[in-house]
């Protein structure tokens, strides 16, 4: 996996030398779901806190 200069690795794609066949299938969920009518969502990922916001011009931003 290759590096992405101060974003982390760069996700493989199809194509670019991965024998993993079995890769899990891409997942869709409705914001609405995940904020069950809050504005704010604490998603915690690799022992660190990222907040998922909803704004007043209904976009959503990821911030850690």
């Amino acid at each position: 996996m290759e590096l992405q200069q101060g974003y982390g690795p760069v996700p493989e794609t199809e194509g670019s030398g991965r024998s993993d066949s079995a890769a899990a299938p891409r997942r869709a969920v409705p914001s609405e779901q995940l904020l069950k009518g809050a504005r704010e969502l604490v998603i915690l990922h690799d022992g660190c806190e990222y907040v998922l916001r909803l704004t007043r011009q209904n976009k959503l931003i990821l911030t850690k």
